[in-house]
């Protein structure tokens, strides 16, 4: 029997759903919660008691996912034979941006490195690290261009709304500002309450903090063009955004990272370099005064949009990753 943890109730949906209609067993072990959580939220959330729902949830023949950061509490009590260790354990959706979190949490995983683990990675990066400096075997890390039909759908507009940027993860927002802020186009920033960003300079800057999802697609839909700034370290990160990006075919204008070039392709010609606030500023000018340049970004975010939606059904790759 497969079995699926969720850190938190009502995540990655489209995967959940395909395999508890094909016979999984979905259990949270998390608090209720929503919305993007701190570090230290996250650390409280791996010590929720909802953990003890584990116990005689499964057997040594079952396949485990555990979504989230809860696997390093599931992991600790299977290696200390606490909870019976599974035929197959894949791990997903633990990403890391800083530093010191990254040694912090290398140093544990391989502590608890078990026979049948396994890795479902989000961006090529990742896989990488999983394989070089946790010394995870190939055939044991899956990648998965991650994608989900979002909630918050707006209906198409046509661009007016000058420039458009959000998200929480790994984002640059005074590299942004810096960026714009000769440009005569408006910014609004829509990040989270736990994102720091400086004061804007200019009046026709707006930050916003943790809209409804169907404003911030609004917003985002009314923009003439998306910017996604982001940091050069990081694994996964903008993939949310970026989503919303491809259904409504805007141009964008990103740091380049690996996480983004999985969807659009190395050559995309919207990249800029991290940490280049004059990249930034010439590519964001650029695609506000010239229409043949943003429907040369727009057409290639269409392209990809439509080759993403020709991989299939997400849950069906991640059916194919546990059964392995």
């Amino acid at each position: 029997m497969n079995h699926v943890l969720l850190s938190q109730s009502g995540i990655y949906r489209d995967i959940t759903e395909y395999l508890q209609a094909r016979g999984a067993r979905v259990t949270v072990v998390g608090p209720d919660s929503s919305g993007m959580r701190s570090k230290g939220a996250i650390v409280r959330a791996m010590l929720s008691p909802r953990l003890w729902r584990c116990v005689g949830l499964w057997t040594r023949q079952d396949r485990l996912l555990v979504v989230g950061w809860q696997a390093l509490p599931i992991l600790a009590l299977v290696k200390l034979r606490l909870l019976p260790r599974p035929a197959r354990l894949l791990v997903m959706a633990c990403f890391v941006h800083g530093q010191r979190a990254r040694r912090i949490t290398d140093r544990l995983l391989r502590m608890l490195r078990l026979p049948g683990l396994g890795f479902i990675a989000f961006s090529p990066g990742e896989a990488r690290h999983l394989v070089e400096q946790l010394g995870m075997a190939p055939q044991d890390v899956f990648c998965h261009l991650w994608r989900q039909e979002l909630d918050g759908r707006a209906a198409p507009q046509a661009g007016g709304g000058g420039i458009f940027a959000g998200g929480f993860s790994n984002r640059d927002y005074d590299l942004l500002l810096e960026a714009a802020e000769p440009l005569a186009e408006p910014l609004v920033i829509v990040a989270s309450q736990h994102n720091r960003i400086r004061p804007p300079s200019r009046d026709s800057t707006r930050i916003l903090r943790d809209l409804p999802e169907t404003e911030f697609e609004a917003l985002l839909a009314r923009s003439t063009v998306v910017a996604m700034p982001l940091r050069g370290a990081g694994e996964a990160c903008g993939q949310s955004v970026l989503l919303r990006v491809l259904r409504h075919g805007k141009p964008l204008v990103a740091t380049r990272h690996e996480a983004i070039e999985a969807y659009l392709g190395a050559d995309y010609p919207g990249f800029v370099p991290h940490d280049d606030v004059q990249a930034m500023r010439r590519a964001l000018a650029g695609a506000l005064a010239q229409p043949a340049q943003r429907e040369a970004l727009a057409q290639r975010v269409r392209q990809a949009a439509s080759q993403l939606a020709g991989r299939g059904e997400p849950g069906a790759e991640i059916e194919r990753f546990l059964l392995g």
